[in-house]
């Protein structure tokens, strides 16, 4: 923290010295029309309750909302403490609080009088209390995969200290609770789901408490860093032509479908380029579908796919998923792959052996200026 921001100005001063004042002015002149002079002094101690936690957040010193982190939705992280919803519960309890302070004037009792008294109390406490420990919540992941796909949902393991409410906000996901011991670290599962591509190191979420009555939730913002890093790669897409760049004047172009020499594979149902020769009659008899014969491809050159992604983020997502989709294609026909793409640290070529290979490779992938589309 800078000095900037841990600097307290003497207007923030001012504001709390106001709002401590105006609260337990507000709470004696209450508890005075409603209960009798004799509850001034807990009046007075009602109004600071409410009045000591809101001077502190007005005068909070963490306050670089300048670095702070954007969510999906637009807007700003909010790592202060505040409540949610606030408006039913606090309505209704001071509903409450005005309906059963007439019971006691109209009744003139002061037993009536001291339960009325008693039940301000309760709400009160109710709607402050968990202010205390969403303030204090702790957070830690402990276990994630190391791959996700973008779209689809990734169990995060997380620590929290405390009965807490989970809700995930970059990435996005449903709530959780943390679940487990009564006192001490409790565990949850925390599903988010990545929209788009990317390597994450951290994800942002939202702690919530409503201890000790459930009456209001209060919540804060936090970013939680991953164990290590989670390779979203992008969705598949359709598998289109790719622009051939390979000069094939020597004959030395790579089969675009298995090769029907060498070792004996198998037998597979007949794909598009199939070789007539390569049919498997009696299989294709037997299952009533054309089956060939599959030889192992004698080793050779890899067919070698540059990826140029465009600077459009929505278009560069399209262009990553159609790329996977085509590397995966080979892949499964047993073609080797050699990919090229420019990440960070700059330009990387090298095979990719399956589908998690490719989708971290284009995971972290990042748009290269200029380009013109990916070639093969």
């Amino acid at each position: 923290m800078s000095g900037r921001e841990g600097r307290v100005t003497p207007f923030f001063g001012i504001t709390a010295a106001v709002i401590g004042v105006a609260a337990g002015t507000a709470g004696v002149v209450v508890a005075r029309a409603a209960f009798g002079p004799g509850t001034a002094p807990a009046g007075a101690a009602i109004g600071l309750t409410v009045g000591i936690p809101v001077s502190l957040w007005s005068t909070s010193a963490r306050r670089a909302r300048g670095r702070s982190r954007r969510l999906p939705d637009g807007r700003r992280m909010r790592t202060r403490v505040h409540a949610i919803a606030w408006f039913g519960p606090v309505a209704g309890s001071i509903l409450t609080i005005l309906a059963w302070s007439g019971v006691a004037h109209s009744s003139g009792s002061g037993l009536v009088q001291a339960i009325g008294a008693l039940l301000a109390a309760v709400l009160v406490t109710g709607l402050v209390a968990p202010s205390v420990p969403a303030a204090r919540a702790t957070v830690r992941c402990t276990a994630c995969p190391s791959d996700g796909t973008a779209g689809s949902p990734v169990g995060l393991v997380m620590d929290a200290g405390g009965p807490l409410r989970i809700r995930p906000l970059d990435p996005p996901g449903p709530d959780a609770t943390a679940g487990g011991r009564v006192r001490g670290t409790r565990q949850g599962t925390v599903d988010v789901v990545p929209g788009t591509r990317g390597v994450l190191d951290s994800v942002a979420v939202q702690v919530a408490s409503s201890a000790p009555f459930g009456m209001l939730w209060w919540a804060r913002d936090v970013v939680v860093e991953l164990p290590r890093p989670l390779h979203v790669s992008p969705r598949p897409g359709p598998v289109e032509p790719v622009p051939l760049a390979a000069d094939d004047e020597l004959g030395e172009a790579l089969r675009r479908v298995p090769a029907t020499s060498g070792e004996a594979r198998g037998i597979r149902p007949y794909q598009r380029g199939d070789l007539r020769r390569a049919i498997h009659w009696p299989a294709t008899a037997h299952t009533g579908t054309v089956m060939v014969n599959e030889a192992e491809a004698p080793a050779g050159d890899p067919v070698v796919i540059q990826v140029v992604l465009p600077t459009d983020e929505a278009e560069a997502e399209l262009e990553a998923g159609r790329m996977l989709s085509v590397v995966v294609a080979y892949l499964d026909r047993g073609v080797p792959v050699l990919l090229s793409t420019r990440e960070p640290s700059g330009p990387v070529s090298d095979r990719v052996v399956d589908r998690v290979a490719a989708g971290r490779r284009l995971a972290r992938a990042v748009p290269d200026a200029g380009g013109t589309g990916s070639v093969a």
